[in-house]
């Protein structure tokens, strides 16, 4: 299955767990009283919008051969989250608590997957060398970050001194995720509208690349997934 149908199948599949998010909250207001299990379903919902955008991504790094390992790992990553927030979620009860170990694997797999979430988009937004470099450093800082919640969750220290360093953390990891756009969309208004790019020749024709329009045989832009080739005519095709 192509990234391309992934993508329309997430996308379709975001419109309709948006749909019945907003009957559930309808169904609440019309009643006059939201129950536990309103709070559950909107719960799951939000959770399999989180994990299946995490998924994609991962799927979508591979597709670009770009850190497949990272890819793979936050792709296979997503389902295990998934499970472990609707298991939690729904042993949960709001007039007695829950199952504490099922509450702190859940956030400790959101956590694990925000910072994969964060690598994995960082990198897809990059198309720059230094770009990239950033998007990784964003990655290294929110998994740091993720690391000591899931360490802080887990044994519940004293004092003030871990908070301080996971906000450290976590603002470093935002400001790092949120420069990647940022750069590349002054890199790209920077950059000058009249260069051209030789991209390929071919017995004396040029595939080249320009912001600006010029004189010769428009070609339209590759899909996801797909590759620009310069190659002879061949019979039959």
């Amino acid at each position: 299955m192509t990234r391309l149908r992934l993508s329309r199948i997430f996308w379709i599949g975001a419109a309709g767990i948006l749909v019945v998010a907003a009957l559930v909250a309808i169904a609440a207001i019309i009643r006059g009283d939201f129950s536990e299990n309103d709070g559950r379903i909107l719960v799951t919902l939000a959770a399999l919008l989180y994990t299946g955008g995490a998924a994609l991504a991962g799927l979508a790094l591979v597709d670009r051969d770009r850190a497949r390992a990272l890819g793979w790992s936050v792709a296979a990553a997503a389902p295990v989250c998934l499970g472990l927030v609707i298991w939690a979620v729904w042993t949960f009860f709001f007039d007695g608590g829950g199952n504490e170990v099922a509450d702190k694997l859940a956030w400790s797999s959101v956590l694990a997957l925000l910072s994969g979430l964060i690598a994995t988009t960082g990198l897809l937004l990059a198309r720059r060398r230094s770009l990239v470099r950033l998007a990784g450093a964003a990655g290294v800082l929110a998994a740091l970050a993720a690391a000591l919640s899931v360490a802080g969750i887990w044994t519940e220290p004293e004092g003030d001194a871990l908070t301080k360093a996971l906000a450290v953390l976590w603002i470093l990891a935002a400001l790092a995720y949120f420069l990647v756009p940022i750069l590349q969309r002054f890199s790209a208004v920077g950059a000058e509208e009249a260069a051209v790019r030789v991209l390929a020749e071919l017995d004396g024709v040029e595939l080249v690349a320009s912001r600006a329009r010029l004189d010769g045989v428009a070609v339209e832009p590759p899909g996801p997934g797909e590759h620009l080739i310069l190659r002879r005519h061949q019979a039959g095709t």
